[in-house]
Formats: C-alpha cells, structure tokens, sequence
C-alpha cells in the first residue's frame, strides 16, 4: 500500500462549507403553534463541512487552516473566534462587508437524527477572484470539505486550482456535501485531478445514479479519480483505488447522541493517519474511529479528544479487511 512517509505532516488547508449552526437537541418534534417546547441544548457554534474537519485535524495534532470568504458581521467574528481558540489558522478567513454569514439551525432528535433550516446567502462566497491569495510552496494537503457549497468556485477554475495543488506536490482531498442545486455532475471534472475523493453513500449515489457501493466506486474510479472512500453511515466505510477493495466496519458506539459532523470527522481521521504515513487500511480504521466518537456526544467537534485518544480504539477494535 503506498504511504507517504512524512516525519513530519505538512500544512494542510480546508476550503468548502463554513456556516454558523444553531444547534437545537433534542427535539422529538416542533411545538403546537402558540405553544414552546424545553430543549437540553440552544448553543451557536461553528460549522460546515470544511470548518469542522479543520477543527477535527487541529484536535489531531496537526498544522491545518481554513480558507473562506464570510461576512462581516457579528456571526462571522464568532466563527473566526471559534476556529482560531480550536487551533486553525485563519490567515486565509476573509470577512467581507457585502455578505452575511450563513446561519443553520440544526434540529437534533432524540434518536441523534437531525433536520437542518438554511438561511440565506453563501457558506463559503470564495471566487476565482480568491485564488491568488492560496501560496501553494510547502502546503502539504488541501482538502474541500463541502463541495456544492463552493457555488462561486464550481468549474473550470476550481479544477485549475488542483491542478496547480497536484504540480506543487500537495495532496488533494475532497467531501462533496448534498446539495439541493442538482449540480451532482460539478463533481466528475474534478476526479483526475483529486487524490482522495470521500462522498457519504447518499451523495454518491445521487452522482453516480446507482444504488450499491461496488457500482458507484467503478463509476468514479473509471472518470479518473485515484482513491473513491465510500463513507456508509453504521454500514462503515469502502474504498476503491484501481482493482483494490476495502471496507472496515464502523466502530461500535454507546449511543447515537447527534450525527452532525460525522462525515467530516471521518474525512480528518483518514486525512491525518495518512498525513502520519499510515496505510490506507489504517487511514480508514481512523476515520472510522473519528466518526464513531463523535456521534456520541453533541454538536460536530467535541467528540474526540486528541490522537492518543484515536490511536487507542483503532487499537482496539481495528479490523483487517
């Protein structure tokens, strides 16, 4: 299996959903017009694909920063807040006094299921206007974490920029996000140019059009993408890279508490086994591991504690394929 070797991981840089979540649990269904409900939980914290796989990475031990356009405003102090006390970087957070930050109420039910009301505007306005502001010499790894989310970057430009990632050496990684758009296709002129591609089941089947994880990985490997890891929810995760197939079982857990952020913690447990030089079997084993602890608590970053914390239940309960 390859390994990248690295004794020391390199920078990495996550561009792709940041928003603000209101996050509301449990709620077992809306109040009768007129009426209230008692909640344990009202609490605003960071959020988006890209921003809570940055804090996951930065939990981990790594050297990671976030790239996002947001808005000016009270919102957007908090996010940058938020990121900057977690560890992230924000040299690349660009607060823009002609946006509004995007809110999200995330609505969590007993079950750790969640429904989501999206406010207006962009969570990330990035723009090919954006691009010179990325230095690619000596970044290690950039990862889009949410890629519908990039409305303004969907295309030719965003497909140049990993093409000048890859020419420089960095690494290149991609969750992909659902989107309401029906842009699904947006996807596949990026597949030569990403190293690692990580859709959830749900998404992948909506781009591919089929239905079982060994088809839709066929249909994306053979539009160019190097590594497809299927992220299936209790099913696990698969991955396909040429005629190689794993899949590992997810982790067992207590309680689901609240899915939030469970995809995008996986992406940065395999993002930092591979950043340490690990095989693709324990990469995978790591996301799995990161995703398991954070369905168990509230909100998308605080379900882990750090990599000694990781590298304990892979230890445990790691699966050979």
């Amino acid at each position: 299996m390859i390994q990248d070797n690295r004794p020391t991981p390199l920078p990495i840089i996550c561009l792709g959903g940041v928003v603000m979540d209101i996050l509301i649990r449990p709620l077992p269904q809306l109040p009768l017009p007129g009426s209230s409900t008692a909640v344990e939980t009202i609490s605003l914290v960071v959020g988006g694909c890209a921003a809570n796989t940055a804090i996951a990475l930065a939990q981990l031990d790594l050297p990671v920063g976030i790239w996002a356009r947001v808005g000016q405003d009270a919102l957007g102090d908090l996010l940058k807040q938020q990121l900057l006390s977690a560890g992230v970087t924000a040299d690349l957070f660009i607060q823009d006094p002609t946006l509004a930050t995007k809110a999200v109420a995330l609505l969590v039910g007993p079950d750790g299921d969640r429904r989501l009301l999206r406010g207006p505007g962009l969570s990330n306005a990035l723009s090919p206007l954006d691009l010179a502001n990325l230095n690619l010499q000596g970044l290690g790894w950039l990862h889009i974490g949410g890629l519908y989310s990039l409305r303004r970057l969907l295309g030719a430009e965003l497909a140049s920029l990993l093409v000048q990632a890859q020419d420089a050496g960095v690494i290149t990684s991609l969750d992909t996000v659902w989107t309401h758009d029906n842009n699904w296709q947006a996807l596949l002129p990026l597949l030569p140019h990403l190293n690692y591609v990580m859709p959830s089941l749900a998404e992948a089947q909506q781009i591919s059009g089929a239905e079982d994880p060994e088809t839709i990985l066929a249909f994306l490997l053979e539009r160019g993408a190097k590594t497809v890891i299927l992220k299936l929810g209790e099913a696990g995760s698969m991955l396909g890279t040429g005629n190689q197939r794993l899949k590992i079982p997810a982790y067992p857990v207590t309680a689901v508490v609240d899915t939030t952020g469970a995809g995008d913690a996986f992406c940065a447990g395999f993002i930092a086994a591979r950043s340490f030089g690990l095989d693709l079997e324990q990469a995978m084993n790591w996301g799995n591991a990161c995703g398991a602890l954070t369905v168990q608590v509230s909100g998308a970053n605080s379900g882990f504690t750090g990599r000694a914390q990781i590298e304990a239940l892979v230890k445990v309960y790691s699966c050979p394929s």
